[in-house]
């Protein structure tokens, strides 16, 4: 509802996810997107890469990020799998921007510890094309740009880090669209839930509850005297206290 107030064309967005359902309908992994970077995504954590970097290469995508940390996070971490054995399962989301954060986390992911996955989200073809303007002849290192557009120069620089991330060992996998617009768009989140809800049972968790969501929020209802959670007040009432001499 909010997107259609918003004047986008939200049965477009679903044709993009119901045309996502159907190709991921398949259990031929090389032909299910999905389920194929599921599995990749599941060798990664068996192997200790428990962090899924998020960066796409588009300030119109960065809140993809924040809707991914929380569909990531909330379905996968779970310490109990439907056998009841304890598991902790999942791995921690982290939000990037590219450029931005090339010039920043790369650093971390190119050299750092191997515990991470890098899933870069490109897009072919941008809403509006951006020219580098002739000039500075007399400094080469600017110049070299001129005539050329700030779509490539975003593009080519998701290539380097790439390159920069498979040179280095890093685990990473490149997810590109067409366009930004709303067939896209349905169909990149269509993904991530596929590819979400595939996971989750690789795990073989309970992909769709929160548990520990819930425990904070029956504390909260506890804390503020809400009718039906005495037991809960109780319960935190008799927690142990914080040691005083560690509180400054």
């Amino acid at each position: 509802m909010p997107a259609a107030v918003l004047g986008i064309d939200i049965k477009l967005m679903l044709k993009g996810a119901k045309d996502m359902d159907q190709l991921c309908r398949t259990d031929d992994i090389s032909k299910n997107p999905a389920l194929f970077a599921s599995l990749l995504m599941h060798v990664a954590m068996q192997t200790g890469h428990n962090i899924s970097v998020m960066m796409p290469y588009a300030d119109s995508l960065r809140l993809i990020s924040d809707w991914y940390c929380q569909l990531w996070a909330e379905s996968l971490g779970k310490s109990v799998d439907y056998d009841g054995n304890l598991v902790y399962a999942g791995s921690t989301p982290v939000k990037a921007l590219g450029v931005t954060d090339q010039h920043s986390q790369v650093q971390l992911y190119t050299e750092g510890p191997f515990d991470k996955v890098i899933i870069l989200l490109a897009i072919n073809n941008f809403r509006a094309t951006v020219d580098i303007p002739h000039g500075f002849a007399d400094i080469p290192d600017v110049n070299f740009l001129c005539g050329s557009t700030m779509n490539k120069l975003i593009n080519t620089e998701m290539e380097a880090t790439e390159y920069a991330l498979t040179k280095a060992g890093r685990l990473n996998m490149r997810i590109t669209i067409d366009s930004l617009d709303e067939y896209s768009l349905g169909q990149l989140l269509y993904f991530f839930m596929l590819h979400t809800a595939y996971s989750g049972a690789m795990l073989n968790i309970n992909t769709y509850n929160q548990p520990g969501v819930e425990e904070g929020k029956k504390a909260t209802y506890a804390m503020f005297g809400k009718q039906g959670y005495e037991a809960k007040k109780q319960e935190l009432d008799s927690a142990p206290k914080k040691d005083q001499k560690y509180i400054i």
